[in-house]
């Protein structure tokens, strides 16, 4: 296959003779998540009994990442990848729910890397619709003087959204609008919505805080009003622009009545006349005081703003572990799971732990299933859990767990809600960086009735294997355990099976001394 590009669509003509893509592009269907999340505060990195409240999704404010950077379609735009080092990748998916990718272009359709790293966690992937200043007022002229075109428009753009399998669109209307084109405007966001979700249900329509739906001015609220409140209630939420003040979300708030989830409060990271960059964590503490959703926009601050791209890592950690405390981190549910924990790129291409390509690469869509936490929260010195480009499995870089060489340490990879209705299948792939040190892998679960026990296995010295039973709980089937430990270039490979029926909670792992991860996989075999 040749080089293949996702680009915008950068006209009405273009829209509307659109005929789509005749190949079936690479795309991950949306993942499913548990119904429940945890509140990032309650999280612990070490804590070995940790037992956070469960917060049901329904209600919780949301966090929805707008990406806008340089213009859009960087080295992210090739379908499979390029050779590049230093790129802003994004790995701090657990506490997202939604993403658009933005751009000043008419219609953004997002690379399809954004949307698989997206999918993969669980998290809808937006385009953008924007329409700016006297090109725009005269687009909405054209069409609402023939309404068959606008109806074509949005015909076209259901198509677009389902051929390239991304889940929506930001509505960003930043033009006046002649008064009697208003009810027009309001019926076609309202149709663009209802033909979405015929096709894609969980699809999502969210609108701009721009221009007014009372006088047609181009008129930024920063509150939920009665000039953006007919466009609120015709989609699935309302982004509001960053210069907001306290007030304007109690106002908010009264105006949303029971949809206080559905208004996204706009936090500019670039912090154009708002709190940016390392003081975004204050806005949140302000959003989250009234339980209202947050809408992070150009986070790639942490990116675009470096001389040294190098520094990236260190500057995006410092910025989300900020806001960890005001976010809820949502639990993955979809078996089977196996990663590898690439981020997306590397400096060099490994297969099977050979060295396939010494050429840097990067592939947004092998981003693989990342830590439901990716980063340390306790300590950012000495981090606990990171990412290693100097080894991988497969693909480029893997988790390194760090111990502190004095006593063991508690690593939680995943918080997580696997229902095991048959069999367990479990491997896990480490590798020390001493010969033969202690560790110990841990896979917590829960039973039929409800009661918690955990399963522990690993390596003590070079040939001291030990697992935990658990005959006390009606679980696993007694004598159905089958563990090998096998090595294969410096890997070493803890495979685990038995009969079960149960939800696994938790998966982590014990050590002292630096430990590499470089693959993990969980299945249910249903029927084998």
């Amino acid at each position: 296959m040749g080089t293949v590009e996702i680009s915008p669509i950068k006209s009405l003509e273009e829209v509307l003779s659109w005929q789509g893509e005749l190949d079936k592009l690479p795309v991950v269907e949306l993942q499913i998540r548990a119904n429940y999340s945890i509140f990032g505060n309650d999280y612990k990195c070490h804590e070995k009994l940790m037992t956070p409240k469960r917060h049901f999704n329904r209600g919780l404010p949301k966090t929805l990442i707008c990406h806008d950077m340089q213009g859009g379609y960087k080295n992210d735009r090739f379908v499979n990848g390029c050779q590049s080092l230093d790129e802003y990748t994004f790995y701090n998916w657990s506490i997202v729910d939604t993403f658009i990718y933005f751009s000043h272009h008419f219609v953004t359709i997002p690379p399809i890397g954004w949307t698989n790293s997206a999918h993969k966690h669980g998290v809808k992937c937006l385009g953008t619709l924007i329409t700016e200043w006297d090109d725009g007022h005269e687009l909405w002229l054209k069409l609402f003087t023939n309404l068959e075109k606008r109806d074509i428009l949005v015909n076209k753009l259901v198509a677009i959204c389902k051929n390239y399998s991304f889940d929506g669109y930001l509505i960003n209307i930043e033009n006046n609008l002649p008064i009697e084109n208003i009810e027009n405007m309001i019926e076609t966001i309202s149709l663009l919505r209802t033909k979405l979700k015929a096709i894609i249900p969980h699809s999502e329509v969210i609108w701009y805080d721009s221009v007014s739906m009372v006088n047609g001015e181009l008129n930024w609220q920063n509150q939920l009003n009665v000039h953006n409140k007919l466009a609120f209630q015709a989609c699935d939420g309302i982004f509001l622009n960053y210069n907001w003040k306290e007030e304007d979300l109690i106002k908010s708030v009264i105006n949303a009545g029971s949809r206080i989830v559905d208004v996204y409060v706009g936090v500019d990271v670039f912090g154009r006349n708002c709190l940016g960059g390392l003081e975004c964590n204050k806005s949140l503490k302000i959003i989250r005081k009234y339980d209202l959703s947050v809408a992070i926009f150009a986070p790639g601050w942490t990116y675009e703003t470096l001389i040294d791209k190098k520094q990236f890592t260190e500057t995006e950690n410092a910025f989300w572990r900020s806001l960890y405390p005001f976010m809820y981190i949502h639990i993955p549910s979809t078996l089977p799971l196996c990663t590898n924990f690439c981020r997306g790129y590397g400096l060099k291409k490994t297969e099977k732990a050979e060295v396939s390509s010494v050429n840097p690469w990067f592939d947004l869509s092998k981003l693989n299933f990342q830590p439901t936490v990716p980063i340390c929260l306790f300590d950012s010195k000495h981090p606990c859990i990171s990412h290693t480009n100097s080894e991988a499995l497969t693909d480029g870089g893997c988790l390194r767990l760090n111990g502190t060489r004095e006593n063991d340490t508690y690593h939680r990879i995943l918080v997580c809600n696997y229902e095991i209705k048959s069999k367990l299948n479990l491997e896990i792939t480490v590798k020390a960086l001493k010969p033969f040190n202690v560790h110990k892998i841990i896979v917590v679960a829960i039973d039929p009735y409800g009661m918690p026990y955990k399963m522990e296995f690993g390596i003590q010295g070079e040939d001291n294997l030990f697992f935990n039973n658990c005959e006390d709980y009606s679980c696993v089937v007694p004598n159905s355990k089958i563990y090998n430990l096998t090595m294969q270039d410096g890997w070493l490979l803890h495979s685990l099976s038995c009969e079960m029926v149960g939800i696994i909670v938790e998966i982590a792992v014990e050590t002292e001394e630096p430990l590499l991860v470089g693959r993990l996989f969980i299945d249910d075999c249903v029927g084998d």
